[in-house]
């Protein structure tokens, strides 16, 4: 699976995740341009994980910008989950909302959950 990383400022959770998808075998690539989503346009096996502590005042353009190019599946991670937060992420359109640690635990289930999601895989 290719996993997209859009954060500008987690390095520790970045090295954390980068650990990971280095033992499973999945591509780990590090974004700052939305454009550059472009060049996989209708590709299969990407999950988009946003940081939501670089992009939280800027969600709108995100989901937009991304959904421009592709219907990919998009994580959004925040530090400690707020219930206000979720529920405006959510409405917006994100697939996923969890914790930074959440997911780093869950890694290997999410990408079942995503490849038996997407209807690219």
């Amino acid at each position: 699976m290719k996993i997209i990383v859009f954060s500008e400022s987690d390095y520790n959770f970045s090295a954390k995740l980068s650990k990971l998808c280095d033992s499973h075998s999945d591509d780990l690539i590090f974004f700052n341009n939305f454009d550059s989503l472009k060049k996989f346009k209708n590709k299969k096996n990407i999950l988009l994980i946003i940081d939501f502590n670089d992009y939280y005042d800027r969600l709108d353009f995100v989901i937009n910008s991304i959904k421009d190019i592709d219907n990919f599946p998009c994580c959004i991670l925040i530090d400690k989950m707020e219930s206000k937060i979720q529920k405006k992420v959510t409405d917006l359109g994100f697939d996923i909302i969890m914790t930074k640690e959440l997911f780093l635990m869950n890694l290997k289930t999410i990408k079942i959950q995503v490849l038996n999601s997407n209807p690219k895989a």
